[in-house]
């Protein structure tokens, strides 16, 4: 049976799961080295959503072409934009795959998300550009 509108989202919520909103599912991720992944809410920044995107590593400047394998942020970028004046302030971070699968569950990023090939492709089809709302929570 169908949960009364009163209770929904106060109920066997997983962990992280906030009242009100509708839980999908959820992905292993690595995350930036020494706390680098912005704190906040975000959104897909519109014409960020990118297939087979090339890169340049910000440190160091070296360039990636897009179908060099040796490309660190994998098929998929969704560029991230903040919400409020505190998150507008992190720019460049983003969700994207990576070609080194060992490293999701680990802080090994420059601050972006990253995520496994199959599960970013996912995500990459579930989520829109300034609709869709990213929480990033300690």
């Amino acid at each position: 049976p169908t949960p009364p509108p009163t209770s929904l989202g106060t109920s066997n919520l997983p962990a992280g799961a906030e009242p009100g909103w509708t839980y999908i599912c959820s992905f292993p991720v690595g995350l930036g080295e020494k706390g680098l992944t912005p704190i906040g809410g975000f959104t897909i920044k519109e014409g960020s959503k990118l297939i087979n995107p090339h890169w340049a590593n910000p440190r160091t400047g070296e360039k990636f072409a897009a179908d060099d394998p040796r490309n660190p942020i994998g098929e998929r970028w969704m560029g991230l934009e903040g919400l409020d004046e505190k998150s507008r302030a992190f720019t460049g971070y983003g969700i994207h795959g990576t070609i080194a699968p060992d490293s999701i569950g680990h802080e090994l990023s420059m601050g972006c998300i990253r995520m496994n090939a199959a599960d970013v492709e996912q995500v990459y089809e579930l989520l829109a550009s300034r609709v869709s709302v990213i929480k990033i929570a300690p």
